[in-house]
């Protein structure tokens, strides 16, 4: 006769903690795949996923080139455009209600609009707010002394890839990006991205590439 091709359980032979370890095995091979995956997936994607189609391409957000543009509105209903700013330097700071550390960035754009005032647009979106109700609450807790606009908005995440808080971008008078930092940035490393726009030359606004909002 034959052998039978399942072998009969009495025939298979395991060491104690085998089947937990291969099961540990396997769980860490499919978290790290999944990992893996998620380090793959694409900045729009992200944000169809998280906010819903978005209607326009992306447009490029990198130094050298000019903003995407977006008309969002603060707490008061007003419409701002960044097109309308276009030609004097410009901040723009990323945050939430639940950054901590965007605090501290807070403070520093604060002093910085302290010691420039009108020579200096600083313009803070709130990537939570889709209504007044949380600039308010930022603006009372911070005391903003500039603007803060609801930036929950799928466009401009997909265009200024916000995947995370804080991001700060800088623009100087000729309607470029100078610099953009992630996470983190020092003081003085504020203090000398301001300078640098704020006392840069007068220049002409470059042409936009393509659309604007």
């Amino acid at each position: 006769m034959e052998p039978s091709v399942l072998a009969p359980a009495a025939q298979v032979s395991e060491r104690p903690g085998e089947a937990s370890l291969r099961c540990a095995l396997g769980v860490s091979v499919v978290i790290s795949l999944a990992a893996d995956a998620l380090r793959r997936l694409t900045i729009p994607l992200l944000v169809v996923l998280l906010c819903g189609p978005v209607a326009a391409q992306a447009q490029v957000t990198e130094v050298g080139q000019r903003p995407p543009p977006f008309a969002l509105q603060d707490e008061t209903g007003r419409t701002h455009r960044l097109g309308d700013l276009l030609g004097e330097p410009i901040v723009l700071y990323f945050t939430h209600n639940m950054c901590h550390y965007c605090t501290q960035v807070i403070t520093f754009l604060k002093r910085a609009h302290a010691t420039y005032g009108d020579r200096l647009t600083i313009v803070t979106l709130n990537v939570w707010a889709d209504s007044p109700k949380l600039i308010r609450r930022y603006r009372e807790q911070f005391g903003l002394p500039f603007a803060m606009l609801q930036g929950k908005d799928p466009q401009l995440l997909h265009d200024y890839e916000v995947n995370y808080v804080p991001i700060i971008v800088f623009i100087g008078r000729d309607g470029l990006i100078r610099h953009i930092y992630h996470h983190y940035i020092l003081p003085e490393e504020l203090d000398a991205s301001v300078r640098e726009i704020v006392e840069e030359p007068h220049a002409g606004v470059a042409p936009a590439t393509a659309g604007g909002r």
